[in-house]
């Protein structure tokens, strides 16, 4: 009996150090909360061609911009195909909703057997110099599709105003 008592206090103590206390997970919650976006790059590429969009926050106020990708010759260019005036709080609040920060690190390995796809590159500056960065070809991280139908759901809106 004496030698289990060691054992089952081994045991809480591992289970501790695996899932916390509720202290230390509320701890991990927050600091996986964006706050601030300073700058989000995404580039789609596929086979007719690419688009990339942007948050721009160096003017006032912010833009979200969709550019699309031209190649003249041996120069490569972005066209900016739409643009709006879009709120640091509607960014956030999309990136908080599609779990942008767990993306940092992703690397979406193409699937055996898929002949083509659409090949993603993410990156965003976030919390006041925190970096994100994501990419894949074919395979996406969860939440991806989400966010980016949201990001064209909000262009084609501002088209309409």
């Amino acid at each position: 009996m004496k030698k289990r008592i060691p054992a089952a206090v081994m045991i809480l103590g591992m289970l501790f150090g695996l899932f916390g206390c509720s202290g230390a997970a509320d701890q991990t919650v927050s600091s996986k909360t964006i706050a601030s976006v300073e700058m989000m790059t995404l580039t789609l590429r596929g086979m007719r061609g690419g688009d990339v969009y942007k948050f721009e926050t160096q003017s006032a106020p912010p833009k979200l911009c969709r550019y699309r990708e031209k190649y003249s010759g041996t120069e490569d260019f972005l066209e900016l195909e739409k643009s709006i005036t879009l709120p640091h709080e509607e960014m956030i609040g999309l990136m908080n909703a599609c779990k942008v920060f767990k993306w940092d690190g992703f690397h979406g390995k193409h699937p055996k057997n898929v002949s083509d796809g659409i090949m993603f590159c993410f990156e965003a500056e976030i919390n006041g110099g925190q970096t994100i960065r994501a990419d894949g070809s074919a395979n996406f991280p969860k939440g991806y599709h989400e966010f980016v139908r949201t990001l064209d759901e909000m262009l084609a809106k501002g088209e309409a105003d």
